[in-house]
């Protein structure tokens, strides 16, 4: 089953809630039934719930987290923050597994410096880093799209250029954000 990379603006105030009671980020990763009491998703949550966002802001980078990874750092699995922010960085949101692993989250401060570090990078950089055979070699997720060639890229091209809106908005309005995967089932 693909697992899929998601964004969430979420605010500072929502961030502290979410840090005395982590079982509110299933609030975040189902918004649609995160007002009932009972349970939500696979774990019970407890019938307080976030405050109502300013902003409603989301996006997924679906499959090609990895390789937007990629393209940016030029590595598979390393690199400095904030670039690398879609592997490391933040903070860990309890131990609330969403199936894999917890969410992570990142204040508003954090989140202005992502958005500045992302909106420097364009679509001709990150053209020259992708190597399908090279992010074979390096096990980028998902193996089975780098032999895809063109598209693959396009793809990557199109999810980047998003996160990017999303980050820019995101900052613009003081937002922090939440980042979580998923199983593609469960979205």
């Amino acid at each position: 089953m693909d697992v899929h990379l998601h964004l969430a603006a979420i605010s500072d105030s929502n961030i502290e809630q979410l840090i005395k009671n982590p079982t509110l980020i299933w609030t975040v990763v189902f918004p649609s039934q995160g007002n009932a009491s009972g349970s939500v998703g696979k774990q019970a949550v407890a019938r307080k719930t976030l405050h109502p966002e300013p902003i409603y802001l989301r996006e997924s980078l679906g499959e090609y987290w990895h390789g937007i990874h990629y393209l940016m750092c030029g590595e598979g699995w390393n690199g400095a923050f904030p670039t690398s922010f879609l592997l490391d960085g933040g903070s860990y949101v309890g131990d609330v597994d969403l199936g894999y692993g917890p969410a992570r989250i990142f204040g508003s401060c954090e989140t202005r410096k992502i958005a500045q570090d992302i909106s420097h990078h364009t679509s001709a950089e990150l053209m020259k880093r992708f190597d399908p055979l090279q992010m074979l070699d390096d096990d980028i997720y998902p193996e089975r799209l780098w032999d895809e060639d063109k598209g693959a890229l396009n793809a990557c091209l199109e999810r980047f250029a998003a996160m990017q809106h999303f980050l820019r908005h995101a900052a613009e309005n003081g937002m922090g954000l939440t980042l979580y995967l998923t199983k593609a089932s469960e979205t």
